[in-house]
Formats: structure tokens, sequence, C-alpha cells
């Protein structure tokens, strides 16, 4: 080994070294920055130019280090777990929080509750019955049928306005997908065009993987890496991104209210073909939209239907106080469309018979409707359980979701984010070597001079 390779041997030391420093330090100086992935220096030994001939042999040996660059730390099963964990989680979260909403619609138990409502329906026809030729009993009878009413429709159109709300934040987020697929596609391509030219794309990497980690919170996309440096993205099994090239998303379906010809769905915007999202925000909202909103609006329809159908036919079994068969109390089929029927106070049936008899007993009938175990009081009931059982199941497997997304993001977190104190040992290790090399590059100078000297 001449004197020459030895110098270039310690330089190449020296300067594997102080990269070495450079990438600890900047590990170290990122240890709190988002979405930042701790980086290694990758070196290998660099080989002699030496080449042997057929009969002779040359002792050659190494001509010192080679940086060969750097490495992003991360390990692709545990990103792809962690991004498949997150989007179930955050629809899960989404799905509970959509039910809380409907249940909060209902605020029961409560006083303004349709279930307080109803039971104040019904005394008033009690109270007719015990003096059913009152008129201030009637007039009481058709200002609470009026007020119960009201509360059905007013209930039918804070779930209208909820699942309004919903409809405007699936368009809002499916335009934040659309931006951040656009953003990811070009920071493929930017990479791609780094690699080439060999440039270090680790910053690049670490922006892309946070709109990564973002789509996958909003629409479930899973993320592959290729061999070019850029990333596929897919959602339910379809390309959303592809290097530069990005698959536009939209909504379709009814967009003012439940209950059109089509559910809402998301789709591919060149084709409209439904695009399968399971995940995300999106996910979770597709749920609400299709399934819990229109679900609880039906059955408090059916609620509606028959407190209409229930009372009508038993004014219909009475008479008025004009003698007349007692014509139907409410107009309506649904919750939204439940109205009082045009009826004055001298039409609510009280009696069961035409006068001159006033019994009451028809409002004591009436009256006793709220005991039906098929009524429209039973079923209300029976859907206020469902919703709360809705809730607390819905609850319970968000809770269960985000644990897990935890754990698989302590998991990915455990091999790619920076640890202060391996850095630390690594910024030792590299500086010891610098230091070595720095001592190695002094004793061959140290020979050299002696050697020279020697010559003189």
């Amino acid at each position: 080994m001449s004197s020459a390779s030895s110098l270039g041997m310690g330089l190449s030391a020296l300067q594997a070294a102080q990269r070495g420093l450079e990438i600890a330090g900047q590990n170290i100086s990122n240890v709190n920055t988002p979405g930042y992935t701790r980086q290694r220096i990758d070196q290998a030994a660099a080989s002699s130019t030496d080449v042997p001939s057929m009969f002779g042999r040359i002792p050659a040996i190494g001509e010192g280090v080679v940086v060969l660059g750097t490495t992003r730390i991360q390990d692709q099963l545990l990103e792809v777990r962690a991004q498949q964990t997150r989007g179930a989680a955050t629809a899960a979260t989404q799905v509970a929080n959509g039910y809380s909403m409907v249940e909060s619609a209902f605020g029961e138990p409560g006083d303004t509750g349709l279930q307080a409502g109803m039971a104040e329906f019904w005394s008033t026809w009690g109270d007719l019955a015990t003096d059913p030729e009152s008129s201030a009993a009637r007039t009481s009878v058709l200002e609470e049928g009026g007020r119960l009413a009201s509360q059905f429709r007013e209930l039918a159109g804070r779930l209208s306005t909820q699942w309004g709300g919903t409809r405007e934040a699936l368009s809002s987020s499916v335009d934040r997908v659309n931006r951040l697929a656009q953003d990811v596609g070009d920071l493929n391509d930017a990479i791609r065009a780094s690699k080439v030219a060999g440039v270090n794309t680790s910053e690049l990497e670490d922006r892309r993987g946070q709109l990564i980690g973002q789509l996958g919170d909003v629409v479930g996309a899973i993320a592959q890496p290729m061999e070019d440096g850029t990333m596929t993205l897919t959602v339910g099994g379809s390309v959303l991104v592809s290097g530069a090239h990005v698959s536009s998303l939209a909504v379709s379906g009814p967009s003012t209210g439940p209950g059109g010809a089509s559910p809402v769905s998301v789709v591919w915007a060149a084709s409209g073909t439904p695009a399968t999202v399971g995940a995300g925000e999106i996910g979770g909202m597709l749920t609400t939209l299709d399934s819990t909103i229109p679900t609880v609006m039906s059955r408090l329809d059916a609620v509606a239907a028959s407190l209409a159908s229930t009372v009508n036919a038993q004014q219909a079994a009475g008479y008025d106080a004009t003698g007349a068969a007692g014509a139907p109390f409410f107009a309506g089929t649904s919750a939204a469309s439940l109205r009082l029927a045009p009826l004055t106070a001298a039409g609510v049936a009280a009696s069961s018979a035409p006068p001159p008899a006033s019994d009451g007993k028809n409002a004591d009938g009436m009256s006793a409707l709220s005991e039906l175990q098929s009524g429209p009081d039973a079923t209300y009931r029976d859907l206020v359980v469902s919703i709360g059982v809705q809730v607390q199941g819905a609850s319970r497997r968000a809770d269960v979701q985000t644990a897990l997304a935890g754990q698989a993001e302590s998991a990915r977190l455990g091999v790619s984010s920076v640890s202060v104190d391996e850095e630390m040992v690594s910024l030792m290790g590299f500086q010891h070597a610098y230091e070595a090399a720095a001592r190695f590059i002094s004793a061959v100078d140290e020979t050299l001079n002696t050697l020279m000297q020697m010559a003189r």
C-alpha cells in the first residue's frame, strides 16, 4: 500500500465519519418533527483497484470506505398495518359520532322529548274523559295534539339537518382526498426524478408519508412502494395514485335528504364506477348517510304513522259534540308530514254514543291507547332503546379500533421514530471514528516525514 493510498484511505474514513455525524445530528434535530423518519448512513468497504495477473498475486487490500447514501428506517409491513388500523379506527369513530348525533336529536330521556309529549297528549284525553262536555278540555286535546305533531316534525327536521351536514362534510372530504392525491402524485414525480439524478430524497419522502397518512385517515388509502421510489395508493383495491397519475373521486346520490332513488356513494370521477370505500372518515360518513340516519328516520315515520292511524281509528269509533262520527284527528303518514287535521273543539269525539249521551268513554279509550303493547308509545320506546344500544355498541367498537390503531402506530414508530439515546450512541461512535481516522492520517504523515528525512 502506497503512502498516497494510505492518505486516501484516511480521508475516506474522515469523510464517512463526518457524514455519519451529520446524519446523527439531523436525526436528533428532528426528534420532535411530525412525520420525520430517522435516517441511517449506508457505507461499504472500498475494494482494491489492483487486478491480479495470471501468474502473480498482489496482496491487495481495501481502499477505505465508501458512503453509499442514506436510508430511511421503515418496516413496510408495520407501515401498512398502521394505515389499515388507522383507517378502520377513523371509520368506526365517525360511525359512533353519527349515532351520537342521532341520540342527541331525540333528547331522551327528557321533558322535551317525544315520550313526554305523547304522555301529555294521552293525559289530556284522560282529563276530557272526566269532563266530556268541557270546551276547555277539548281545546287542550287539540293543542296537545298539534304540539305533538310539531314535535314529530321538528325531530324529523333535526335528523334531516344532520343528514345534510354529513352530506356536505362528505363532499368536502372527497375534495380533500383529490387534493392530497394530487400532491402525492407531484411528490412521486419529484422523488423519481431526484433518484435518477442521485439526489437524497428523504425529506420529500417524509412529506409524502405525511400526506399518505392523511389519505389513510380520510379514505382508508393503502400505500405500496415501487422500485422507482414512487408510491402506489389504492382505495378498496382500485388505484388512486400511480406514479404521477391520479384518479379523482366524486360524490354521487341525493343531496337534499335520504330516501332518494339511490344511496349516497363515492364514485370514480372519470368512469362513474362506484369506489369501494369502507374505511376512513368517508367510509364512516357513508354508513351514517346510507344506514344510520335513514334507518332511524324510517322507524320514526313508523311511529308517526302508528300514532296517526291509532288515534284516527279511535276517533272514528266515537262521536263529537254535534253527534257526528269522529273525523280524522291527524293527517300525514310520516314524521315530517304529521299534522293536526282541520278539526274544531266540538269535533273531538269524546263520547261512545251520539247525543244526548255524553259518557266520555271514547276519550277514556283514547287515553288507554298509551298502554297498547304494539301502540305508538311502545314502538317509540323500542326505537329509543335501540338507538341507545347502537350508540354503546358503536362507541365500544370505536374504542377497540382506536386501541388497535394506537398499538400499530406504536410499533411503527418504534422502528421509524428517532431515539435520542440511540442517536447519542451513534454520535459518539462516529466521533471516535473521526478521531481515529485523524490519528491514522497523522501517523502516515509522520511516517512520510521520517522517510523524507532519511533520504536526505
